[in-house]
């Protein structure tokens, strides 16, 4: 299967050739000829759709990616014709690249092509789908920044929502909005379909889909189908005000500071650092917590917890992304932590234990397939998983979360040297002073202004007659810091 799928793309590529070269000569044909070359397109497309029998439109994005690989993308090219890369991935890679200028394609298309491809290790894969552009954007935000916010600039320009007739009396909607409002249009669907009892017979995607006329009727609740009079589902109709949940990752540098470091929205992929800053000027913000010791010793006792703590759950899923099972985009914040070796319930100190180490991010669908016995799972070095399927073959899996490709490899024994507990209570002392410090100084700050106003009163027409205070009693600590 893995050979046919290479000769597949060479194929492929030998028939985007093909077309280009049809395409440049039936240009040359209408320039000699005194017409624009726009013609010339337009009659390619018409020749191209009739002989492969497809439309225009697919002819016409056929011919745009044979001439992209022809004049841009050379090492994406060479890539196809060696069959290492299979048409959907090169289209995506077109697409993501199309607003980087001539003059930096060649450096973007080098440092792309060495994360896409399969890495030179053992059970290594390659990159598609949402992954696949995120990484595109992670080297176009770096190479060429201006070129991912042009992209951002002309997307945001084509935003759009349609609905067309479908069969059997349905309809599609297709549509293309920003980030953000898909994920939150996403969450509103998906807590209404929730909302139901047990006793609901449609499926979560029926439900899903019901919700969606709900919200166009300005209805606030999904009313459960159950037909029982002591229903528990709350249908007195009020309405609560509250935005649906969405999370984005961003640099810390991104948001303050104005760097182009790109950020990471949950169920999307990589934003431009501009893109999250519109997002969070209306958003509630919190500092994400990095473990400091990710693994204590002695072991902590939340390790001996089935679930984790808020700080190391929120960590797991900044660093994972989406499911850690090979190309599956579920976003993180909607997969279990699952242990990698599982949690022994009867005695916790004897099974696997509630470590960033032990725990792996993944959707439902694939949680069950992990626990059917059909696979199985080794953790690697570096947060990474390896699974092995039945017939014997190996996928190391890849993070898609922002860190991904920010953080060195770790060694093969041992990693960079960790502060030692002491180490790390000094620092802890060192930062309690110090805020300590700034409070005493905006206190006796406070007291200045205080007294500045006693000493010199505003006047008022009515007398009266100034109470006497007592002066304030300044404790002196000497050299020792105060108590905390």
């Amino acid at each position: 299967m893995s050979d046919l799928h290479s000769c597949e793309a060479m194929l492929v590529e030998r028939k985007l050739a093909v077309m280009a070269e049809f395409f440049t000569r039936r240009s040359a044909e209408h320039v000699d000829g005194g017409t624009w070359t726009s013609s010339a397109h337009e009659l390619a497309e018409s020749e191209v759709g009739a002989v492969l029998t497809m439309g225009r439109a697919a002819a016409g994005k056929l011919i745009g990616l044979g001439c992209a690989l022809k004049t841009r993308l050379h090492r994406t090219r060479a890539a196809m014709a060696r069959g290492e890369l299979d048409f959907y991935r090169v289209s995506l890679i077109e697409s993501a690249t199309s607003n980087v200028g001539d003059e930096l394609i060649d450096e973007v298309e080098r440092l792309l092509l060495e994360q896409v491809l399969a890495p030179l290790v053992d059970g290594g894969t390659g990159l598609t789908g949402r992954r696949l552009t995120a990484a595109i954007d992670r080297i176009v935000a770096r190479v060429d920044p201006e070129g991912m916010r042009e992209r951002r600039r002309r997307a945001l320009a084509d935003r759009f929502v349609g609905v067309s007739a479908a069969e059997d009396g349905m309809a599609r909607i297709l549509g293309s909005i920003p980030a953000e409002q898909a994920r939150a249009f996403d969450g509103r669907l998906r807590e209404l379909a929730m909302s139901v009892c047990r006793r609901d017979s449609r499926t979560y995607e029926q439900r899903r889909a019901d919700a969606l006329g709900a919200l166009v009727s300005g209805s606030t609740v999904l009313v459960c189908d159950c037909d029982r009079g002591d229903c528990p589902q709350d249908r007195s109709g009020v309405v609560i005000i509250r935005r649906p949940l969405v999370h984005v990752v961003i640099h810390d540098s991104a948001l303050h500071a104005g760097s182009d470091e790109p950020a990471h929205l949950d169920g999307f992929g990589v934003i431009s650092a501009e893109h999250a800053r519109d997002i969070a000027k209306d958003a509630t913000i919190k500092e994400v917590r990095v473990p400091a010791d990710p693994e204590p010793t002695p072991e902590p006792a939340s390790a001996s917890v089935y679930r984790p703590g808020a700080a190391l759950d929120t960590w797991l899923r900044v660093i994972a992304g989406s499911c850690q099972w090979p190309h599956c985009d579920v976003p993180a914040w909607n997969c279990d932590l699952d242990h990698n070796d599982p949690f022994n319930h009867t005695d916790p100190e004897q099974g696997g234990k509630t470590l960033a180490s032990n725990l792996s991010a993944f959707c439902r669908n694939h949680h069950r397939l992990k626990h059917s016995g059909k696979w199985r799972l080794a953790p690697n070095p570096g947060c990474s998983i390896t699974l092995t399927s039945q017939t014997g073959h190996c996928y190391r899996t890849r993070a898609a979360g922002l860190l991904t490709g920010m953080q060195e490899p770790p060694p093969p024994e041992g990693g960079k040297p960790r502060r030692t507990r002491l180490e790390n209570k000094a620092a802890r002392i060192r930062s309690e002073r110090k805020h300590r410090r700034i409070k005493i100084q905006n206190r006796a700050a406070k007291n200045a202004e205080r007294k500045r106003r006693q000493t010199f009163p505003i006047s008022t027409p009515r007398k009266h007659v100034p109470r006497k205070r007592v002066p304030h009693k300044t404790v002196d600590y000497g050299n020792d810091p105060p108590p905390f």
